[in-house]
């Protein structure tokens, strides 16, 4: 009988209708690595030799400089891969970003010299890897747009309702600090921001607490 978690692995590839071949394959090729919150799948300028398939948890993906300042890019959650590391495999380059664990989270973690033959045999394999590298575009688009076309309220806004909706959950527990990092600005303009959004009664506050309305 199969361990618990590729009983959920299976189900998670047949959510993607994966050829029965390409499931029996990735659940051979594969092996778990759980990890805890605050730790790094990928950073910047790293090569990385694992196509990972998230099965718990939830990643951040950011982009940082030299001098430690990051801005966040976008989410991935169960079902989901880190199309940076897939494009890392495929190009033989390193990352141009980094990824984080949100949640603790369990990876299913399959060698990278299998991402070119799967995408050259298995027509499903290869839609799932183009879908998701479409959806992290658009996904890094809209911080794009967010980063130039709209004010730092409104910055922070979309930031609560991405990470909202990345969760599932309208609580956020992440301190001011935390989110200022995120964000790339100052603690005091999240502090001062978020005192505008709950007069706003868009959220309510607590201490490392948010709650969107």
């Amino acid at each position: 009988m199969l361990p618990t978690h590729k009983i959920r692995l299976k189900s998670v590839l047949k959510e993607k209708k994966f050829e029965e071949s390409l499931i029996s394959e990735i659940l051979e090729f594969g092996r778990l690595k759980k990890a805890k919150k605050g730790e790094y799948l990928l950073f910047v300028g790293m090569q990385t030799d694992y196509f990972p398939i998230i099965l718990s948890g939830r990643l951040r993906a950011y982009r940082s400089d030299n001098d430690g300042h990051e801005i966040t890019l976008f989410y991935s959650n169960v079902g989901e891969t880190c199309s940076f590391a897939v494009n890392s495999i495929l190009n033989k380059e390193p990352s141009g970003i980094g990824s984080i664990i949100e949640e603790d989270a369990e990876i299913w973690m399959v060698p990278g010299r299998k991402v070119d033959e799967w995408i050259v045999r298995y027509p499903t394999y290869r839609k799932f890897i183009f879908e998701c590298t479409n959806q992290k575009m658009n996904d890094l688009l809209s911080t794009f747009d967010s980063i130039s076309f709209m004010n730092t309220s409104e910055r922070l806004y979309k930031y609560l309702v991405d990470l909202s909706n990345a969760s599932g959950s309208s609580i956020i527990t992440k301190s001011h600090q935390q989110i200022a990092i995120e964000l790339n600005t100052s603690r005091v303009v999240i502090s001062r921001l978020m005192k505008h959004l709950s007069g706003a009664q868009l959220i309510n506050q607590e201490r490392n607490k948010v709650e969107l309305l």
